[in-house]
């Protein structure tokens, strides 16, 4: 369908809620459109493709003929038509990928990362950090006297506390921490490219923010932290490292971090 320029404002939109492509001719003034860009470039035509994946249009592609300067014809049409489609397949393709790697590789009770995915994570993490010369810390977070929790209240609110503790994390963590269940009562955090004094500001953080959240129910959380290079070289030896400074905040009282 050809639309004159005044019309085409709403192309984008039209697109979308018709799924088929618009060809906009810009004959009339180009007083008549609102679009700065138009204005000032000299096209003749552009056209507008809905981009599908599984019959839904999840974006529009816009091609015009600012170089050739020739009409935009039916085959041009088809041809945009066909690298939509597939377009629109890959990227579905990859949606469904991304969300078949996260549940697989989750916890299925908090959602967080499970320790086998944590193991992978934290080689690659070294791998990175030793290719661009730049550390990364971890935490090991343990809840305290959750046994005792689970024995006097029952393993559901057991569950519910694992959730919440989860999702504090979640919250007060940064987009860039990876964030796993490491086994039972235990979590682990990689933080990249943060230093141990920076790390320990943010393990107190969420040392903190579960400490005051009124659905903790005097719930508590001990947390060690080791940094590459600084502590360890290796995946195994940093773990370790993160663990003995895990046992030092118990030892010491609970509640604290230390590394």
């Amino acid at each position: 369908i050809k639309l004159p320029i005044a019309e085409s404002s709403g192309v984008m939109a039209l697109t979308v809620m018709e799924g088929m492509p618009f060809i906009i001719t810009t004959k009339e003034a180009k007083e008549k459109t609102k679009t700065e860009l138009i204005k000032q470039l000299d096209l003749e035509e552009f056209v507008t493709v809905p981009l599908k994946a599984r019959d839904k249009v999840i974006g529009v592609i816009v091609a015009d003929n600012l170089f050739t300067k020739k009409p935009i014809n039916n085959d041009d049409i088809r041809m945009l038509t066909t690298f939509a489609n597939q377009a629109g397949m890959a990227i579905e393709n990859s949606r469904l990928y991304e969300r078949t790697l996260v549940l697989s590789n989750s916890d299925s009770l908090t959602g967080l990362w499970h320790h086998g995915y944590f193991q992978y994570l934290l080689g690659e993490e070294i791998k990175r950090a030793a290719l661009r010369k730049e550390g990364f810390t971890m935490l090991m977070i343990d809840i305290d006297d959750f046994k005792k929790f689970n024995d006097s209240r029952g393993h559901q609110a057991g569950d519910a506390i694992l959730r919440t503790i989860s999702s504090i994390f979640k919250e007060t963590s940064r987009r860039i921490d990876m964030i796993a269940r490491y086994g039972g009562e235990e979590f682990a955090i990689i933080l990249p490219g943060t230093k141990k004094e920076e790390a320990l500001v943010l393990a107190e953080r969420l040392r903190k923010s579960v400490e005051t959240n009124p659905a903790m129910k005097d719930i508590t959380i001990s947390i060690g932290a080791a940094s590459f290079p600084e502590d360890a070289e290796g995946k195994e030896s940093l773990i370790s490292k993160a663990d003995k400074a895990l046992y030092k905040a118990k030892l010491s009282g609970k509640n604290k971090v230390c590394a």
